[in-house]
């Protein structure tokens, strides 16, 4: 036999009621919130990495490190060896050319040097190696230079 509650509606304690949606209200607010930092991180991490976050963080090449990659367009042209990492060496080498394009331009001439496999021109392209690496700023800089402010010390 079931029991039935005849109690007027007033009369009925709902306080159990009320705490139950509110633990239900809490939990969906808490497990939104984890859900949104989840996705903000996730989120980040690809930005980080994505091509348009980065074509604004490579730095130009500087005198020197032109000089050395024009250095490196003739002997590689010299050798007759790699062709194709000479047109991509002279498009880098192009005075109005963005840095993340020189970049990308370097990233395919050393692909082209390391396809040839010459042993001079394995010299070279390590030499283009060390000056990729110069134009793509480290993430800790980028930090340094967003935080104006001095960090304070334990001293």
């Amino acid at each position: 036999m079931a029991w039935v509650n005849t109690a007027p509606p007033e009369l009925v304690d709902t306080s159990n009621s009320h705490k139950q949606r509110r633990r239900r209200a809490v939990v969906t607010v808490l497990a939104t919130l984890l859900t949104v930092a989840t996705i903000t991180i996730i989120s980040l991490a690809f930005v980080q990495g994505s091509w348009w976050y980065a074509y604004g963080t490579d730095r130009d090449l500087d005198n020197k490190s032109r000089a050395r990659v024009e250095a490196i367009r003739d002997e590689v042209d010299a050798s007759g060896a790699a062709p194709k990492a000479v047109m991509w060496l002279n498009a880098a080498l192009e005075l109005d050319t963005h840095p993340s394009d020189v970049r990308t331009y370097l990233l395919a001439a050393l692909e082209m040097l390391e396809a040839a496999d010459d042993q001079k021109l394995a010299k070279a392209a390590n030499e283009l190696r060390a000056i990729i690496e110069t134009i793509r700023q480290p993430y800790f800089e980028r930090v340094i230079e967003i935080t104006p402010y001095s960090v304070p010390t334990s001293e």
